[in-house]
């Protein structure tokens, strides 16, 4: 992390100091990560969830990627739990453990360690390939946890099967409280063609036009409710399914 210079949207390394004899870095402050924060909008009526700040903290994530990207640094690792929060929702991504230093547009790496499988792209998963390309992919996966609401990626489904679904072109399902529009950028972020697959600067650029006109969220989710109405069953069925999912730990 000492080759990243300061960037709001990324977690800052302060110091270091001795702690029981061993060595520990000092980060800045931050009170929440965003796996938890979204599991927390189960609880609430749709109408009380923060679709602005979920989207601004969205554009704020692809923010920071894009520095994280222009310093040719690949994260490797990018999900909701590694994303932390601060009391006025300032996005700051972390957890560089799986980072590597990216000189050329692709980059072979020797799997040395445990990856997080279900937030891999294709090429990473089946060639060892990360790049930019397929940090954009980890973020499509990050988009489905947020409005998902903390789900499982890929649930029901075993990691070793995954690659095989994958490859026969299926992806995962629009979460419900997704828009089209933004399913549209999570599916475009899963191109198996990495030519295809947008660059974080075209993602900020299509977050800001959605935070700009998050407006619209208001009827699509009257409309959503419209279409529940009447279903008294389908809110108790809800609440049983959020407690079991706030209950699974990642």
């Amino acid at each position: 992390m000492r080759i990243l210079e300061y960037d709001r949207n990324v977690i800052s390394m302060l110091g270091w100091r001795m702690i029981n004899d061993k060595p520990a870095i000092v980060f800045e402050l931050a009170q929440e990560d965003l796996l938890r924060y979204v599991k927390m909008q189960q609880l609430k009526d749709r109408k009380e969830i923060p679709f602005k700040t979920i989207i601004s903290m969205l554009w704020q994530i692809a923010k920071g990627m894009e520095f994280i990207s222009s310093k040719n640094i690949v994260h490797r690792d990018l999900a909701a739990r590694n994303v932390l929060l601060t009391n006025d929702f300032q996005a700051k991504i972390s957890d560089f453990g799986l980072a590597v230093i990216n000189n050329t547009d692709l980059k072979g790496t020797t799997l040395v360690k445990k990856f997080p499988v279900r937030w891999m792209s294709i090429e990473a998963i089946v060639g060892k390939l990360f790049s930019e390309k397929s940090d954009v992919w980890a973020f499509g996966v990050l988009m489905f946890e947020v409005f998902s609401l903390g789900q499982d990626p890929y649930a029901g489904i075993e990691t070793k099967q995954i690659l095989s679904f994958l490859r026969s072109g299926e992806r995962m399902s629009r979460p419900e409280l997704a828009t089209n529009e933004i399913y549209e950028t999570m599916c475009r972020c899963w191109e198996e063609n990495l030519e295809t697959r947008p660059k974080f600067e075209k993602l900020v650029a299509k977050l800001r036009d959605v935070l700009e006109g998050e407006s619209g969220y208001s009827k699509y989710y009257e409309e959503l409710e419209l279409s529940q109405e009447g279903s008294d069953s389908s809110n108790v069925n809800n609440s049983v399914a959020l407690e079991v999912l706030d209950d699974y730990s990642l």
